[in-house]
């Protein structure tokens, strides 16, 4: 019974070894191809094709992550979506790649990065708001300094005419 359970024992490590040099062929695999979308990628980008850029970044991170590919991956990807008239909705989708990179990679040196650039994105959309209340606040000062300006000039004319009645008043009075 001995000689059967170690020979059991020895076949059930060898099969285990076995799945685990295979996982370890595909995770290398898997690694080489996200290596060459990355590669492309980053070609698409020196070229000035974002959008491709953009769909090979997406391909990476669709699938299984991989350390060093899928948070560089992720950081790209959420620059290249910051919108260039800083619309909320595509704003939110460059937070939520950043966001992505620093909850799936923490330690990686993209999520450090991409702490700083989420915090800034977030405030946009607050600091745009602030904008356009003191744009509309200057609108509203100009108006009120343009009908001062009206009134001012009324009072002058209004000044002017009151001289010109009391000179008259003083003549009419003098013998």
């Amino acid at each position: 019974m001995n000689a059967r359970n170690f020979i059991i024992i020895m076949l059930a490590a060898h099969l285990s070894g076995c799945a685990m040099i295979q996982k370890s062929m595909e995770g290398h695999q898997l690694r080489s191809a996200q290596q060459e979308k990355l590669g492309q990628a980053l070609r698409q980008i020196d070229r000035g094709n974002t959008e491709r850029a953009v769909a090979h970044l997406k391909s990476i991170v669709a699938a299984p992550g991989v350390a060093g590919i899928t948070d560089e991956a992720l950081f790209r990807l959420g620059l290249l979506s910051v919108p260039s008239d800083l619309d909320r909705e595509e704003l939110s989708n460059a937070i939520s790649y950043l966001e992505r990179l620093q909850k799936e990679y923490p330690v990686s040196i993209w999520a450090t990065q991409a702490s700083s650039l989420t915090y800034f994105l977030s405030g946009i959309p607050r600091r745009i708001q602030t904008t356009n209340e003191l744009r509309r606040q200057i609108r509203t000062l100009k108006d009120l300094n343009l009908s001062l300006t009206r009134e001012n000039k009324e009072m002058k004319l209004n000044i002017e005419k009151l001289k010109t009645l009391d000179l008259e008043l003083e003549r009419k009075s003098k013998p």
